[in-house]
């Protein structure tokens, strides 16, 4: 009788410790606050080096400028960090046409295949390559479907929420495009 009351009193610390996993994988998930719905007041409007107001994904944009550079190889747009945040993204239209989407903080996954680019519901699919690009690194993805560019590119750029790049479970956000570095962009990648 003693040796089976010393193995169940053996037992309990482990029938609590199953007990109090399966309570805490059963606890339901906290409501979504109404600060996530809220529009920001116009008081939250950001000035020049601060970081912007949260969009309604609840995400922060890095502080930064996107910048467009252009030679006789292409035309390239790129978001250059202020405030140390390594995100990038580089985006780069070849004089032949394509569409090249570089995120160098990315790291490859080996099994996946398809980066997304886009702006709250306009999202592109791009074809990954984990190689990345030899002098930034990271992973880029290339646009594949009909025609050089999307045909929403502009909507892309310019969208409110941001524009958002993820490959795989990493994912880069930063603040829309301004409308005629966007127009500038997107006339050198189609002309």
């Amino acid at each position: 009788m003693a040796s089976r009351f010393a193995s169940m009193t053996r037992a309990y610390p482990l029938v609590a410790l199953v007990a109090l996993t399966l309570a805490a994988c059963s606890q339901e998930a906290a409501p979504p606050s109404d600060d996530a719905t809220s529009e920001p007041s116009p008081a939250a409007v950001p000035t020049p080096g601060q970081s912007m107001p949260a969009t309604d994904a609840g995400k922060t944009f890095p502080a930064g400028t996107w910048e467009m550079a252009s030679s006789g190889e292409g035309d390239g747009l790129f978001f250059g960090v202020t405030e140390g945040e390594p995100a990038r993204i580089h985006l780069f239209c070849p004089s032949g046409g394509a569409l090249l989407v570089n995120g160098n903080s990315f790291r490859p996954i080996g099994s996946e295949e398809r980066m997304s680019f886009g702006s709250g519901a306009t999202v592109v699919t791009l074809v990954a390559d984990p190689a990345g690009d030899p002098d930034r690194g990271g992973v880029s993805g290339e646009w594949t479907s009909g025609g050089p560019v999307p045909a929403n590119l502009g909507a892309i750029l310019t969208g409110a929420e941001g524009v958002s790049v993820s490959y795989g479970a990493q994912a880069i956000a930063l603040p829309p495009v301004p409308a005629a570095t966007a127009e500038l962009f997107v006339t050198g990648c189609t002309d």
